[in-house]
């Protein structure tokens, strides 16, 4: 029988090499439980499609002002979108014939997908197959946990690119269908943890704790100037996953790729708060990690 659960995807891209080990079709899902001040990706935050729009690509036409029911829309390339009048129809992204509006997130069921990912399959080899990541998959669990189900009943297999921040009955249902897990390590210290994300980090550090014990697991941290990057935070992060028998850590240094989507979103870019971090002070940092006996790469090359 097909599988008909339903879930809002941001994207789906293929070949995508640094998502888990091998040749990878990763899946983002929209939804997240954290809030980060550096997120890359800000389109895969809410739980619904949003509007992108980009300015670059308008002429001036003047049809998705002529098409939109409530007015949202100016001639005014600054002030495009009032994003409060905005309902999301998306009659603008119709309209527009020079693809300036575009929407970010649609409905797909978990056989839509897969077909997807079945394409790939020739490519994949003995090591890739699917990563499934965010925004954040917990916060879409059964579609995530049935996507997952029905891949590995297809002998391909399975990543989960997570924060881990759900209560372990989710992740649990999840992990029984998961061959790696790729977790977010932010900061250790709860308090500071909380000032990144908008949430504390007991529940990740517990459910890190469990997860081993049922799956491979590989630290991510997302290294962040002047936030995460002090050598007692670096020091914490290794003897933390060493303690919990982890091997590998992926140091992934903060980058401004998400910048234009910001701008495609009608929200003020988050970067200009970050210094640049160079590449002696990310060493210094793979270096820790490496004194304490853990494998680790910079920028998850696997």
């Amino acid at each position: 029988m097909p599988n008909r659960v339903k879930g809002i995807i941001a994207d789906i891209k293929k070949f995508e090499t640094h998502d888990g080990p091998g040749i990878r079709t990763t899946v983002f899902l929209k939804g997240c439980y954290l809030n980060c001040r550096w997120c890359a990706n800000p389109e895969t935050k809410e739980p619904y499609p949003q509007l992108y729009f980009i300015p670059r690509r308008c002429t001036g036409c003047g049809r998705c002002v002529k098409v939109c029911p409530e007015n949202a829309l100016t001639m005014d390339l600054k002030n495009k979108v009032d994003r409060k009048k905005c309902i999301m129809c998306f009659k603008c992204v119709e309209a527009c014939v020079n693809f300036a509006f575009k929407q970010v997130g649609r409905e797909m069921t978990v056989e839509e997908v897969v077909t997807e990912v079945e394409k790939d399959k020739p490519f994949y080899g003995a090591d890739g197959g699917l990563t499934v990541s965010g925004g954040e998959p917990l916060c879409q669990p059964e579609f995530t946990r049935q996507l997952m189900k029905e891949v590995k009943e297809r002998n391909i297999s399975t990543v989960l690119d997570t924060s881990g921040y759900a209560s372990w009955e989710v992740v649990e249902s999840i992990l029984e269908y998961t061959d790696l897990v790729l977790l977010d390590i932010k900061h250790m210290d709860p308090v500071k943890h909380k000032e990144g994300t908008g949430v504390a980090n007991q529940l990740i550090l517990q459910n890190a704790r469990l997860m081993v014990k049922k799956r491979p697991v590989r630290i991510s941290l997302p290294l962040i100037p002047g936030y995460n990057d002090s050598k007692d935070n670096i020091e914490k992060t290794a003897d933390f996953a060493r303690s919990i028998g982890v091997e590998w850590v992926d140091i992934m240094p903060l980058h401004k790729f998400g910048q234009s989507k910001y701008e495609f979103l009608g929200l003020e870019s988050p970067y200009e708060q970050y210094g640049q971090l160079s590449a002696e002070e990310v060493i210094y940092v793979r270096d820790i990690f490496r004194s304490r006996g853990l494998k680790t790469t910079i920028g998850r090359m696997m």
